[in-house]
């Protein structure tokens, strides 16, 4: 066999060398790009919190919709409370006795004041009504303070807030969709300042309460 010259091709042994080692850092780099990637941080991505009722029609169940048929009064069987700044004679008891001329009543401001009552088994209830104010003494109303908001709640957890007229005297009624309870709490949320500087206006009352079930 024939050898020819390196000279011969036209490539001299000096650009033959550069060209190897040219190809050997150029292979070293592409190496090093693909076998030492930088290693990208996992972010764990936490999922939303459930909503607390999760609604899946397209249209709203008839169980959030407030009862609007007809409704009778049940009677409680059971009231209690106590009054944070000294119970008065005026008790709980007061507003299951059928005596309209009697109320519940607490000096102070009675927000956090709570009322329980209970019923003879577990009853369907679809509505309360409440007189917001001492409407049982005479000019007593406007002197002492109104309660503007109270928060319902039932014994399977579930609970709502009923906004009041300040200066309506009469049964204010609200409707909830159907439910059944052995048990009520009822805590107030917001009352008006008292009507008048004398000491006895500052004082919160309830008149009446009646819980509503389907006809």
């Amino acid at each position: 066999m024939k050898t020819i010259p390196l000279e011969s091709s036209g490539i001299s042994p000096r650009v033959l060398a550069g060209i190897i080692v040219l190809a050997l850092l150029v292979a070293f780099a592409l190496g090093r790009l693909f076998l030492f990637l930088p290693e990208v941080p996992v972010v764990e991505v936490s999922p939303a919190p459930s909503p607390s009722v999760t609604v899946t029609e397209a249209t709203p169940s008839d169980e959030f919709v407030a009862y609007s048929g007809p409704v009778i009064t049940i009677p409680a069987l059971t009231a209690e409370g106590t009054c944070e700044e000294g119970q008065t004679v005026e008790g709980a008891a007061s507003l299951i006795d059928h005596d309209p001329a009697t109320i519940w009543r607490c000096v102070g401001d009675g927000v956090g004041e709570k009322l329980s009552f209970t019923f003879s088994g577990r009853r369907p209830l679809v509505g309360v009504r409440v007189v917001n104010g001492n409407s049982a003494w005479t000019d007593r109303y406007l002197a002492e303070r109104r309660i503007m908001s109270l928060r319902w709640e039932f014994d399977d957890g579930s609970f709502f807030v009923q906004g009041l007229a300040a200066n309506n005297r009469n049964l204010q009624e609200v409707r909830f969709p159907p439910l059944t309870a052995t048990s009520v709490t009822l805590t107030v949320l917001e009352v008006t300042a008292p009507g008048d500087e004398t000491d006895d206006a500052d004082a919160v009352s309830i008149a009446a309460v009646e819980f509503l079930s389907p006809a």
